[in-house]
């Protein structure tokens, strides 16, 4: 029990870079030479496996003494492995746990399905997409993370990463022109919303930014985050980027669609015939957004619905659902308000066009 403590210990350490823990425990890639047992006992299956180093060192290993008793993880021979060696400095030899698999070979096969399918079906804009989906990652990892570590504001480096992204992305995804540039401008004023939203709602319903595990340890592990609502309010801004984005085109197409099949519409006339397409859009993001969150969420929801002793009121009141409903619902609210906003400014494109004759 002493030992397992220590290795479900170890690794949340391990991230604070601490001296100590880092002398004690060491990291090691493993290849499974070969299993020696491999049995299940009332449903729990357990295996012990050899498995060896670069430099041909072997180990033993009982998953029994892993994280969750190695169960959910398929071993077998010649699999690449990471095995945590712990020192619990009571002069036995150090123990050695399976921490996890290597997966990045399947991970690649992954991607680079994914990146067929969008190719394939997507033709030249599907190629678009992936490249800016890179710069988004570009502008993520070498940008808005740097920074925020940096000590920059979490918020205001958000949201200047966030025009970043929809920027490039949506003028390299659906072409530089004044229809794109229109699309891209509502989508600034709906990532405003999203900032509005979140701040009045973060701070109405006197979230801390601490509810999660992640956040926390941050907080402490870095004097670079003064104030982690901000982290909250950069997250609520980065997740609604995305959809932004497919709002504003949606609505942007719509309309031009509808100008080509009939182009004597008047802008007004557009503008009401593409908000009667934009409502249903409505429906389909307020329930896309809450189940995406709720998904992501899942683990918790059903950790406190397991507790019979919390009502209803007291499931709401807690930090961890309440983040997940203002996420939610900041979110959300800005998309509703970004359909007319989007709708209206696609029309202008076709401000000075012929009105429908009079009969």
């Amino acid at each position: 029990m002493q030992k397992l403590f220590l290795f479900l210990l170890i690794p949340v350490l391990g991230l604070l870079a601490h001296p100590v823990f880092a002398q004690s425990s060491q990291e090691i890639r493993a290849q499974v030479n070969s299993i020696t047992v491999d049995e299940t006992v009332d449903g729990v299956r357990h295996v012990i496996f050899s498995a060896s180093d670069v430099t041909g060192k072997t180990y033993i290993v009982d998953s029994g003494d892993s994280y969750l008793q190695g169960i959910k993880y398929n071993l077998r021979p010649g699999q690449d492995v990471l095995l945590q060696q712990v020192d619990i400095g009571d002069g036995s030899a150090p123990s050695v746990f399976l921490i996890d698999v290597v997966r990045v070979s399947a991970l690649i096969w992954i991607i680079l399905l994914f990146a067929l399918l969008t190719i394939v079906i997507g033709c030249t804009r599907g190629g678009f997409a992936l490249l800016g989906l890179g710069v988004t990652l570009l502008i993520l990892f070498g940008f808005i993370l740097p920074q925020i570590l940096a000590g920059h504001s979490p918020v205001l480096i958000t949201i200047l990463g966030s025009i970043a992204i929809l920027a490039v992305n949506m003028h390299l995804t659906h072409g530089c022109n004044k229809r794109t540039w229109f699309g891209f401008l509502s989508t600034i004023v709906g990532l405003l919303f999203v900032w509005g939203f979140a701040e009045a709602f973060v701070w109405f319903a006197q979230l801390s930014g601490l509810a999660s595990e992640e956040v926390s340890l941050l907080f402490l592990t870095t004097d670079q985050i003064a104030l982690p609502t901000g982290l909250l309010l950069a997250g609520i801004i980065l997740g609604a980027t995305g959809v932004l984005d497919d709002i504003a085109v949606t609505q942007t197409e719509t309309v031009e669609e509808l100008k080509q099949t009939d182009p004597t519409l008047s802008q007004k006339e557009l503008f009401f015939k593409a908000m009667n397409i934009g409502r249903h859009h409505i429906a389909s993001v307020v329930n896309t957004l809450v189940l995406a969150y709720a998904g992501v969420a899942l683990p918790i929801f059903l950790l406190f619905y397991l507790r019979e002793d919390m009502s209803t009121w007291r499931f709401i009141n807690e930090e961890l659902v309440a983040e997940e409903m203002i996420r939610t619902l900041a979110g959300t609210m800005a998309l509703i308000l970004l359909v007319p906003i989007s709708t209206w400014m696609a029309t202008l494109v076709h401000k000075n066009s012929p009105h429908k004759h009079s009969r």
